[in-house]
């Protein structure tokens, strides 16, 4: 199945609204992309197409490159994570 970019990006939202819904709301969304046509990837793929626009649309609002919003990002996690441990 082919789709374009707005289709990906709306597959995208429906499988993180799914994600962030709770490990049985994205287990039924699996389910139920497995019975329609059983292509798995695309949820890989929808995902991919969503951050892909939210890392733009973010570069775009702070001026910023795509590159550097990402190494924030990063920066931002492992601070995160470091200061978890401790």
């Amino acid at each position: 199945m082919t789709m374009n970019d707005y289709d990906r990006v709306r597959a995208g939202i429906e499988a993180m609204t799914a994600y962030i819904s709770g490990e049985r709301a994205m287990d039924d969304y699996v389910a139920e992309v497995r019975a329609q046509d059983g292509d798995l990837d695309r949820i890989a793929d929808s995902a991919t197409a969503l951050c892909a626009a939210l890392l733009l649309q973010i570069a775009e609002m702070t001026g910023k490159t795509q590159h550097e919003v990402l190494q924030e990002l990063a920066h931002g996690l492992n601070r995160s994570e470091a200061e978890q441990q401790e």
